[in-house]
Order: structure tokens, then C-alpha cells, then sequence
């Protein structure tokens, strides 16, 4: 279980000081990020969470001082507050959206941008243009799940009014959202928070952060693995019952050829099997460090190529996965990590 106080969320108000960001008729959109941003932590202290800000007055922060800020903290969830612009006014260019990093597990960034979202949505938008994937800088190079919220265009004047009116609630909004993706309960407290509509369902099976929809990634790992280990898992693009009982027997395979381990090829992850297990560390190779790139895939990190050999993009999904599963982020695989990678 996650407590409240347990968590640090970063909370990064978009731009400051000489950038001024995205403006519109004198406004300027460091000094709207930085008023939510503030709001967001005030609501977030308010229901017992630590907050760390990269900014809390107008200042310049560079974009690698924002990641490292929060990497060097091992914050739990980092989300990066913005308003949208474009070259010009057009019938589309309004409402809401949440960006997260190309490659990001929609697991984690996905699924906790998508509760984000959906609150805000609640109070109230223009549009609600959906969680997209995005290459932003503090989203590629922070460590945990992230996001970059972009609240409305700062162009239209909508937009702008709705940002006004609704800013507490918009700040209960991405808070409640917050908690709810730590599965905590969030509390209304008379003169901090608003009055809030419903809580917003999970996201159902057939949404855009649904962990159980075939994916190409997914597909691709199962075919490999049935090439190199000569196994006849069904290529349905998702990591079922079926695939886990094979990556078993595919993990006992590559024991016994990397190791000597001579495990009974039975696809249970028993006490042979995972004494058998050693510590996995970067740079090393062969069929043990592919199943272990073959697994990430199948949990939706990307490890790069399927090539068995423990490279830094491996090392880096490795790493995202072992933060967003609450396991140390050493980039080293033990049992602790090759059972989460198997889900027990």
C-alpha cells in the first residue's frame, strides 16, 4: 500500500524568468504555469503529499536543471504544467491534452496522465484533445512516470477565461488525479478544495492506456522469442497467461545454455528456477539478457534491439521499470526484478 507521505510528486511550472514561453496580448504563460503550479502544490500539501517545485517564483530554470531536479530526488511522479499556443487562431486550437515521453509505458505515464486528464476534463474544457506522445525534454529525461499537461491555448480567449474561473478546481483536478493513480483517496477540506464532481472511472478496455490491447511491440517480442528458443507461443500481441507461461520456459532454456543450470523445462517459476537466477548487470550478454529485453518489451519498456546484449538502452527501461514497480532503480535484474518482470 502507498501512503499519502510517502510520495514526492514534482510539480514544474513551464518556463520563468527571461522565458516568457507562449504570450497572447500581454499575457504570458510562465505566469499562468506558475500560478497553477503553485495552486497544485498547496492542494497537494493540503491532503498530506510532499511536493518538490522546480520553480516557485519567476525564475530561469534550465530544462536539465527540471529533470535533475527531480531524478536526484527519486520523485514519484513528475508533472510539467503548460499552456498551449499556435501560429495562429484556428476552430481547433483550444482545449486540454497531456503529453507523455514516445516510448513511455502506458502503464505508468500513460495511465496516470490519462486520470490527470480525465479530472481536469471533469470541471470543465473547451476540448478535451486526448493523451498524446510527445518528445519534451523533462518527459524523456526524467526517471519516473511524466507527463506535460498542456492546459489550454493561451490564444484563445476561452480558453483563457476558463483557466481564470476554474483555476482552484483545475488544481483540485490534476491533484485528485495524482492520488488516484497512487490509489488514494482524495479528501474535500473546507477552504482549500472545491467542491468536485464524481471520481472518473478507470480507463475501460477499449481506451487508449489499456494495458491489454494488442500491441506491435508485444507481437514482435513473442515472435522473436518463438525463433530463438524454438517455442510455439500464440502471437496475439498481448502478455497473457499463455506468453508468461512461455517467457518461463524460455528463461529456464537460457539458464540451462548460459549457465548450466539443468531446470526441468516446465514453465514454472519456482524455487529452482529462481535459484537459479543470477544477478544480471549491464554490458553483460547472451540468451538470458534477450529474455530479460524480451520481458521489458512484453511489459511495454522499450528496450531497443532484441539482441541479448545489456546495453544503456536496456538499462534505461530497465530502470523505468523497476522505479515505476517501487524496486530499487539499479539497473541490475535479481529475483526481486525478474519477478516483477513475470508479474508474482
Amino acid at each position: 500500500m502507498v501512503y499519502s507521505d510517502d510520495l514526492l510528486i514534482a510539480i514544474d511550472a513551464g518556463h520563468g524568468g527571461w522565458d516568457n514561453g507562449a504570450s497572447w496580448n500581454g499575457r504570458l504563460e510562465k505566469d499562468d504555469n506558475l500560478r497553477l503550479a503553485l495552486e497544485v502544490q498547496k492542494q497537494l500539501l493540503a491532503q498530506g503529499i510532499r511536493v518538490l517545485m522546480t520553480r516557485d517564483t519567476d525564475i530561469y530554470v534550465t530544462l536539465a536543471d527540471r529533470a535533475d531536479m527531480a531524478n536526484q530526488a527519486n520523485a514519484d511522479l513528475f508533472v510539467s504544467l503548460h499552456r498551449n499556443s499556435y501560429i495562429e487562431h484556428t476552430p481547433s486550437t483550444n482545449g486540454v491534452e497531456n503529453f507523455i515521453y514516445l516510448t513511455a509505458p502506458l502503464e505508468t505515464s500513460g495511465r496516470a496522465a490519462q486520470y490527470v486528464l480525465d479530472q481536469v476534463v471533469n470541471v470543465g474544457v473547451q476540448s478535451n484533445r486526448g493523451v498524446q506522445r510527445g518528445n519534451y525534454y523533462v518527459v524523456r529525461r526524467t526517471n519516473m512516470p511524466a507527463m506535460l499537461l498542456e492546459m489550454g491555448f493561451i490564444i484563445d480567449e476561452i480558453d483563457n477565461q476558463l483557466f481564470d474561473e476554474h483555476l482552484v478546481e483545475y488544481a483540485a483536478a490534476i491533484t485528485k488525479g495524482i492520488m488516484q493513480y497512487f490509489d488514494l483517496v482524495f479528501k474535500e477540506i473546507p477552504g482549500v478544495t472545491p467542491p468536485f464532481p464524481p471520481t472518473v472511472p478507470p480507463p475501460s478496455p477499449e481506451c487508449p492506456v489499456c494495458t491489454v490491447c494488442p500491441t506491435a511491440g508485444v507481437l514482435e517480442a513473442q515472435r522473436l522469442v518463438n525463433e530463438r528458443f524454438g517455442l510455439h507461443m500464440p502471437l496475439s500481441g498481448v502478455f497473457d497467461e499463455a506468453t508468461n507461461t512461455a517467457m518461463v520456459k524460455a528463461l529456464q532454456l537460457a539458464l540451462n545454455s548460459d549457465f548450466d543450470a539443468d531446470l526441468v523445462v516446465d514453465g514454472i517459476l519456482g524455487p529452482k528456477t529462481l535459484a537459479a537466477f543470477p544477478n544480471v548487470f549491464f554490458d553483460q550478454r547472451g540468451n538470458v539478457v534477450f529474455v530479460i529485453q524480451a520481458l521489458l518489451q512484453l511489459n511495454q519498456y522499450d528496450p531497443g534491439l532484441l539482441d541479448g546484449i545489456f546495453g544503456p538502452a536496456t538499462r534505461t527501461a530497465l530502470q523505468m521499470f523497476q522505479r515505476d514497480h517501487f524496486l530499487v532503480p539499479d539497473g541490475a535484474v535479481g529475483q526481486s526484478t525478474i519477478r516483477a518482470l513475470y508479474g508474482v
